[in-house]
């Protein structure tokens, strides 16, 4: 755990979320011992997914308990209305590839979506197939009348109904796509729609 400076933590207290005073974070043996050594000052509880003791963005701090004088943590928890829950915070799965680990942290706001054309081109996808030798995408509408692709990013993911899936690399689908839209994991709780001019992009990028 790491110490904030006093007036940080009278911001979180003054915050609209400080007010709404979500769960509280559990006190640990060694929060306390923390609290110990640091009479009248501010317990700051960051994040799972981060290291205390190294780098953390103010965005992965929780929030922060008051320590009295004695050394205790008084149990009045300030959330922090900046802070961005990780994947490992929310319970998220452990991801399977890189490009589920980058869903999992765009979903979260801690990588931007911009990233996803990049990462999709070297990911292996699963795509709707009516044989196992055939060799091109099948798109679907969508209620609005829009023909997207859909692409999961697990084989475990496809639709049982489906008659065949396969696999194909990222970037082996993007010249098969004739404008089309990919839709990663669509029905699944981490999805996202790349248009196909993002990963059009992407490849060019890669050529210069």
């Amino acid at each position: 755990m790491a110490m904030a400076q006093r007036d940080e933590a009278d911001r979180l207290a003054s915050s609209p979320a400080g007010k709404r005073k979500p769960g509280k974070p559990k006190i640990t043996e060694e929060m306390r011992a923390n609290a110990k050594a640091n009479p009248n000052s501010w317990l700051y509880v960051i994040d799972e997914a981060f290291d205390p003791d190294g780098p953390v963005p103010s965005w992965a701090v929780v929030g922060a308990y008051p320590v009295n004088g004695g050394g205790e943590i008084v149990e009045d928890f300030h959330p922090n209305d900046r802070y961005r829950p990780s994947p490992k915070a929310l319970g998220f799965p452990e991801p399977r590839n890189d490009l589920e680990q980058l869903l999992q942290l765009v979903r979260t706001n801690h990588r931007p979506a911009a990233d996803l054309p990049r990462v999709f081109l070297d990911s292996t996808l699963f795509v709707y197939a009516l044989s196992p030798v055939q060799r091109t995408v099948i798109g679907f509408h969508n209620v609005d009348g829009q023909v997207l692709v859909p692409a999961y990013t697990a084989k475990s993911l496809v639709p049982r109904e489906w008659p065949h899936a396969r696999a194909v690399l990222g970037r082996d689908m993007v010249p098969l796509l004739a404008g089309h839209p990919v839709t990663l994991n669509p029905h699944d709780r981490l999805t996202a729609i790349i248009p196909s001019e993002h990963l059009d992009k992407a490849l060019s990028d890669e050529r210069r």
